[in-house]
């Protein structure tokens, strides 16, 4: 369901995203849940408890880095998005947050004991080169934890609750365009990093009204679309919410690798 679209410079259109939407995708993250568990928290749970220095890739206004923090811990969080950071820092006086190209982190080799990723993987590109950069600064024997959407993961009775509001919207939510390479886990044996888990969770978020609606698809990549499109799918959400609330199952994938 997820494809990309030649026609779009993505390093532009993320950047005004992230400036007109500053922390949309955490809103919508934290509001989604399986089992009463959080995308973040399932992130989390695949860092040790001793791990000292922690890397959040692309860490938004810093949710996995709030989830992460512990006395005697440096958690980094690194992004592009100056505005998202700014959330970051004004939710997290404390905590330690870097503007920086995730292909060219201005840290020391080997200085992480592990690397954690909210939808890095899914935006940021070339994904050999920013391996080869989360490879560069883990530590050996240092874990990188991975979470990404993956609707293969979905199953015949999710469809029609998305369907519906995608047939308005006369378009998918999309991600860049992904060059030809090999998959998370070859991916990252190339540099020595081996798979621990490649595991699928079915996340489920719930529109009951207008507000609820209008938070999914802020939170939601759609270069190109209409504006007039994405208030259609608003108010055919908000009415078929009036009848009965509509849960939209969101798919995502955690990918856990040790150097």
């Amino acid at each position: 369901m997820f494809s990309g679209r030649e026609t779009v410079d993505w390093h532009e259109y993320l950047a005004q995203f992230h400036r007109e939407h500053v922390g949309a995708i955490e809103e919508l993250l934290q509001r989604i849940e399986s089992g009463g568990r959080t995308p973040y928290a399932w992130l989390s749970r695949a860092v040790s408890e001793s791990s000292r220095t922690v890397l959040d890739l692309a860490c938004g206004t810093g949710a996995v880095a709030r989830e992460l923090a512990r006395p005697g811990r440096t958690v980094i969080g690194v992004d592009m998005s100056a505005h998202e950071l700014a959330e970051a820092r004004r939710r997290s006086p404390e905590g330690t947050f870097l503007r920086a190209d995730a292909r060219h982190l201005p840290l020391r080799d080997a200085s992480m004991q592990a690397v954690v990723s909210s939808f890095g993987f899914a935006v940021v590109r070339p994904m050999p080169q920013l391996a080869k950069e989360v490879d560069r600064v883990l530590a050996p024997g240092g874990v990188v934890a991975i979470i990404s959407p993956s609707w293969q993961s979905l199953r015949l009775h999710d469809i029609p609750a998305i369907s519906k509001f995608l047939s308005v919207l006369h378009d998918t939510p999309h991600f860049p365009r992904r060059a030809p390479s090999p998959g998370l886990p070859h991916l990252f044996a190339a540099h020595g990093i081996r798979k621990v888990e490649d595991a699928r969770e079915r996340y489920t978020y719930t529109v009951r009204n207008r507000e609820d609606a209008e938070r999914l698809l802020e939170a939601i990549y759609l270069p190109g679309v209409a504006a007039s499109r994405i208030s259609a799918a608003i108010d055919s959400l908000t009415q078929s919410a009036h009848r009965r609330p509509v849960r939209i199952t969101v798919p995502m994938r955690r990918f856990v690798g040790i150097k």
